[in-house]
């Protein structure tokens, strides 16, 4: 059965959710603060089984997808951010 396109479509505005890694909780959130300029949630992800990595969960309203990717590549240029999922 075929899948109907449209269904895969997200709807504007929307709550969008990005996962940032780096070394240290703390250090990722001010990068967060620094690099998104509006209102987001942030909770504690899990770290690396080493403990050298650690993550933030962020949770945040994008009005479409252009805002949605600039926030993404704003995060990922920044130093402290190793991966953004």
């Amino acid at each position: 059965m075929e899948e109907n396109a449209t269904n895969n479509q997200i709807q504007y505005p929307c709550t969008w959710h990005y996962r940032i890694i780096g070394l240290d909780k703390q250090t990722l959130h001010l990068a967060a603060l620094e690099n998104i300029n509006k209102e987001f949630i942030h909770t504690p992800g899990k770290e690396s089984s080493g403990g050298k990595y650690h993550s933030i969960n962020i949770a945040i309203e994008v009005e479409n997808q252009e805002e949605r990717d600039l926030i993404f590549q704003a995060l990922q240029k920044d130093s402290r951010v190793k991966f953004v999922l």
